[in-house]
C-alpha cells in the first residue's frame, strides 16, 4: 500500500513545554545515568532509536510512562528484551536507526498513558508538513524547561536538502526536518507524529546550538513491515 501525505493542517500548539496528556504515548527510558525517549505503540512494546544505545553496558534498563517530568512520578516497568535493528550503522553510524524495548509487565492505560498509531507502509511525507515533536529536557535547553517533556514545531525537509546537511547519512530508511533554535531538544527517540500517527522517530540533530537547525528522523512507514 502507498500513499502522500498533504501539507494541510499547520495548527500546532507553538509551546514548547508540554504535558503528557498531549503526548500519553511518550516514554522515558532509563539506563545507567543516561536516558532517552521512546514510543509507547503495544502495552508491552516501546519503539525507539538503536543509537540511543550506544553507551549502555549490561547494566538494567527501565521505562517510565504517564509522566511530565524525568523525576516525575509514573509506571515504572523493567525492559527485558532490548532489539536493535541487525543493520544497525550498516552504510553510515546512524542507519537503520529503531529498536524495539520489550517490557516486564502490560502497561495500565489511561488519560497518560495511551499507545500511538504507526503511519502505513509506503507512505510519503510532502515537503513541508508541520510534525510535532517530543523529548526530554535537559542540559541543552533553557533552565526552565530542564527536566520537562518538551514539544517542538518542525517542517519535513526535501530529501536533496537533507543531503546537501548531512551528506551519507541520510538514506531511504530516514528523513530530516526543520526546526527553529529555541525549540531544540535535548535527547533522542521520541515521537514524530503528523496528525494522530507516528511518522517518524528522532534519530539526531534536534540538539544543535548552531545552524544547521535540521533534525534526522527514522522513517516509520519505511521499517513498517
Amino acid at each position: 500500500m502507498s500513499g502522500t501525505y498533504s501539507n494541510s493542517d499547520n495548527n500546532i500548539n507553538n509551546k514548547q513545554i508540554t504535558s503528557i496528556n498531549n503526548v500519553p504515548h511518550h516514554a522515558l527510558i532509563i539506563y545507567n545515568s543516561l536516558y532517552c525517549s521512546g514510543t509507547l505503540i503495544h502495552s508491552k512494546i516501546v519503539l525507539t532509536t538503536a543509537s540511543c544505545f550506544r553507551k549502555r553496558k549490561e547494566n538494567p534498563c527501565f521505562v517510565k510512562v504517564g509522566s511530565n517530568t524525568v523525576i516525575g512520578q509514573g509506571q515504572v516497568i523493567s525492559v527485558v528484551e532490548i532489539k536493535n535493528h541487525e543493520y544497525f550503522g550498516c552504510s553510515n553510524s546512524m542507519d537503520n536507526d529503531i529498536a524495539i524495548l520489550v517490557l516486564q509487565k502490560n502497561v495500565e492505560f489511561g488519560e497518560n498513558v495511551k499507545k500511538t498509531i504507526l503511519v502505513e507502509p509506503d507512505v510519503a511525507l510532502r515537503v513541508g508538513i508541520p510534525i510535532e515533536v517530543s523529548g526530554w529536557g535537559s542540559v541543552n535547553v533553557p533552565t526552565n524547561q530542564m527536566n520537562k517533556l518538551l514539544l517542538s514545531k518542525m517542517v519535513v525537509l526535501d530529501k536533496a536538502d537533507c543531503v546537501n546537511y548531512y551528506g551519507s547519512m541520510i538514506s531511504s530508511s530516514n528523513f530530516c526536518a526543520k526546526y527553529q533554535f529555541e525549540r531544540r531538544l535535548s535527547d533522542n527517540g521520541g515521537s514524530a507524529m503528523y496528525r494522530n500517527f507516528l511518522v517518524g522517530i528522532l534519530s539526531f540533530g534536534a540538539t544543535n546550538k548552531k545552524e544547521p537547525f535540521v533534525a534526522v528522523f527514522t522513517n516509520v512507514s519505511y521499517f513498517h513491515r
